[in-house]
């Protein structure tokens, strides 16, 4: 009975490690498959990614040929539009010259006919002519300076003053534009001691393009108010009416050349002006090293224009 079980032992340990080494064949191989199998899975990606890569480069190469091309197209319009540009502001200095004698001319000749005694219809027919003159020179006056700002002439002639003076040289004559619309002009007290370095010819045409535009927006028997404001370094001038307004979608387009308000519904108002007044207004004022803007709380509750420029540096 000892013998056989000390024969027993040994065959059980044997058949034991054979069963071992069978269980690690097993395993070696299930792991050897399993690795096997994720090597070509992970081939298989790299192999996508290699051929996406490959077709964004041709779609890259493509593009870049079409964006060269349309480059080459875009510089060949620039040049054209450049020719074009410059034949137009020749044109425009040429017409612009050619136009001012014959209207002298029309203005020079109404004048004379309206002092000679003539009937009323015939002398309220001379004004309108001479009033369309006077409208038409505007506009001249307006296409020469936007002819110069486009060819980049138009200087500031800048000298030391006291800025205030703008406002008190143009006051009698924009007082009995108000009083023709019956429009009341309240002007503050003005500021001491506000000296600046700029032009005052052409600072002068941005108030008074302000405060004609506040006077021909507003509407009988309303406000337009002009005041001044030092703000740190600046001294800022508002002129506020009590008009249109603007809607909150066109406060800085109607400083754009040409840009006409699309909210404006008075046909008449429109035909006034040619969207060139804010324009020139703007790029004054830049050349002083100022900014200009308009603030309204919407159509129908009146706007109020600001520009502001540096005081002198002590």
């Amino acid at each position: 009975m000892e013998m056989v079980f000390i024969i027993f032992i040994p065959f059980a340990l044997m058949l034991l490690m054979a069963g071992f080494l069978v269980v690690a064949q097993v395993s070696g191989f299930i792991q050897s498959t399993f690795f096997n199998n994720r090597q070509h899975f992970s081939n298989m990606i790299i192999q996508q990614y290699v051929e996406r890569i490959a077709l964004a480069q041709t779609h890259i190469f493509q593009r870049s040929k079409q964006l060269e091309d349309l480059s080459g197209k875009l510089a060949l319009s620039n040049q054209e539009l450049a020719q074009l540009n410059e034949m137009k502001s020749k044109f425009l200095s040429m017409a612009v010259h050619d136009i001012r004698t014959p209207l002298a001319s029309i203005r020079g000749f109404g004048e004379l006919l309206i002092k000679k005694k003539m009937g009323e219809r015939e002398e309220r027919y001379l004004n309108h002519i001479v009033s369309a003159t006077d409208q038409l020179n505007r506009l001249i006056s307006d296409l020469t300076d936007l002819a110069m700002i486009e060819a980049g002439k138009l200087k500031m002639e800048k000298a030391i003053f006291n800025f205030p003076d703008v406002a008190k040289d143009i006051l009698p004559g924009i007082s009995i534009n108000a009083q023709k619309k019956n429009v009341e002009l309240i002007v503050h007290d003005f500021p001491e001691g506000m000296i600046i370095n700029g032009d005052k010819f052409r600072l002068s045409q941005v108030t008074m393009n302000l405060l004609n535009n506040a006077i021909k927006f507003t509407p009988a028997e309303k406000q337009v108010e002009l005041f001044f404001k030092q703000e740190g370094k600046y001294i800022t001038t508002f002129i506020k009416d009590s008009g249109i307004g603007i809607h909150p979608t066109e406060t800085k387009k109607i400083f754009g050349k040409f840009y006409q308000a699309k909210y404006q519904k008075d046909e008449k108002l429109r035909k006034k002006g040619w969207g060139l007044g804010l324009a020139i207004s703007h790029e004054i004022v830049k050349s002083h090293d100022g900014d200009i803007g308009a603030i309204s709380r919407g159509l129908g509750r009146g706007s109020t224009f600001w520009f502001k420029i540096p005081l002198k540096k002590n």
